[in-house]
């Protein structure tokens, strides 16, 4: 696909992909701040940032280099530099997710309700930021990755087995926080809404924004009910 894109489409899918990347940073960010629970990818980090010192894109970095290590377990032969080259993508998504940490540090938390607009406007921005990702048909994520490697070494349906790794992580999160600190921290209600939530506002942007689905795919309205048919 790459190699039929000319320089100005090459920049553009990539800027998409930072795009989104950007977005998915600021999401984790503030749902860290709500206190309600990351998203599944994230959830593992968040907990571990509250059991230690590094911090959540720290430990987002080192998670997602974990999670190549489990796709070239469930890929071998197939394993290649395109799942390598999944760590920069989670460099940069690490450091952006402690830089607007950062940023957001000004936002008060009053009460409840706050705290769940909050978390409801990061499921927003994650949903846009996967969509951007997803779309750009550049670099995928650790994330997805895994997703996409047991989906092949398993001859399932990748929507299937990223509900499953979804729910790995969060039982993961839930396991590490209950075995160290004997308490349910950093997974909560925000957690489940934004597993319930994110894909199906992926599904809304591409179904009523075709025109920006195609514009970032860098695919016409054809082509793309075409791979829909066949999807």
């Amino acid at each position: 696909m790459i190699k039929k894109w000319g320089i100005i489409d090459i920049f553009k899918h990539f800027a998409c992909l930072i795009f989104g990347i950007g977005l998915m940073s600021a999401s984790v960010a503030l749902a860290k701040i709500a206190l309600l629970g990351t998203s599944p990818i994230s959830s593992v980090p968040n907990v571990l940032s509250e059991l230690t010192n590094l911090t959540i894109g720290q430990w987002t970095i080192i998670f997602m280099i974990v999670l190549i290590g489990l796709e070239w377990v469930a890929l071998r032969q197939y394993f290649s530099w395109l799942n390598v080259i999944q760590i920069i993508s989670s460099l940069f998504f690490g450091v952006m997710i402690d830089w607007f940490v950062k940023f957001f540090s000004f936002i008060k938390l009053p009460n409840y309700w706050v705290q769940l607009g909050i978390t409801l406007l990061s499921i927003i921005l994650l949903a846009i930021g996967v969509f951007f990702e997803v779309n750009s048909r550049t670099l995928t994520m650790a994330g997805e990755g895994i997703a996409v490697a047991f989906a092949f070494a398993k001859k399932m349906a990748f929507s299937r087995m990223k509900i499953r790794t979804d729910i790995a992580m969060v039982i993961a999160a839930l396991l590490i926080s209950l075995v160290f600190s004997h308490q349910l921290i950093g997974v909560r209600e925000g957690t489940v809404l934004s597993a319930l939530l994110s894909g199906r506002l992926v599904g809304l942007i591409e179904r009523y924004f075709p025109r920006l689905t195609n514009w970032v795919q860098g695919t016409d309205e054809q082509s793309r009910l075409k791979n829909q048919v066949r999807e």
